[in-house]
């Protein structure tokens, strides 16, 4: 009887040291699978930010070269008589109808959260600084919104109402020119009015919000990325 009992325990033991063998490869087998897929998204995030940061980088640039045309419109409204040409001014409020936007590639990042896999990414740090990241990346939406409303509500309708439309030179086509404008000194009838000057410097608070956000979201892109 006791011979029995000794091969039973033994069984028992024996079967119990599988279990607990079969449950440590499983469990050693899903942590593979898992840092395999935690690695796999690190990769992509890292592709999606090297692309972002490209795109940012023209963005501002776009903001930072029309900056100075804002900035002496305001300046040659203050003259007596404008000391640069009429074509210049006209190029210069050519940057109201302009709008520099930018879009984020954020594939990877949504089929984290989309798919509940956020929590395979074992950095807190990083989880920490993603969240930093789009929640300024919500923010620079929102005025990017304001921007776009603006260009409808009062940039392209000023331009329509008080100047020469094809003097400000809208997007050019080389293959389709337009002739030139009859109009271009237009500019020069209403650049020493306080609407002239209220919506040159509605468009140069944007475009410095823009631009402080786009330097901003550049900023932790770059710390993501390293």
């Amino acid at each position: 009887m006791k011979k029995y009992l000794k091969y039973a325990i033994g069984e028992i033991i024996l079967v119990a040291i599988g279990i607990l063998i079969a449950l440590w490869v499983n469990d050693w087998n899903e942590n593979r699978k898992n840092k395999v897929a935690e690695n796999k998204y690190l990769i992509a995030l890292l592709e999606d930010y090297e692309d972002n940061l490209r795109i940012s980088v023209v963005i501002i640039n776009r903001i930072e070269n029309s900056l100075p045309y804002l900035i002496s419109l305001i300046e040659q409204s203050s003259l007596e008589k404008p000391n640069i040409s009429v074509d210049s001014l006209n190029n210069a409020i050519s940057k109201l109808n302009s709008m520099p936007s930018y879009r984020s590639t954020d594939r990877t990042y949504n089929n984290l959260v989309g798919s509940g896999d956020l929590k395979l990414i074992q950095n807190d740090s990083l989880k920490t600084n993603l969240a930093k990241y789009y929640k300024l990346l919500y923010i620079l939406n929102l005025v990017q919104e304001t921007h776009e409303m603006e260009l409808v509500q009062s940039f392209q309708p000023y331009i329509m109402e008080y100047m020469d439309f094809q003097a400000v030179k809208p997007t050019r086509n080389e293959d389709f020119k337009l002739p030139e404008s009859v109009e271009e000194n237009k500019i020069l009838e209403i650049m020493g009015t306080r609407k002239f000057r209220n919506i040159v410097t509605l468009k140069w608070a944007i475009l410095t919000d823009l631009l402080d956000l786009n330097k901003d979201l550049l900023q932790m892109r770059l710390l993501l990325i390293n």
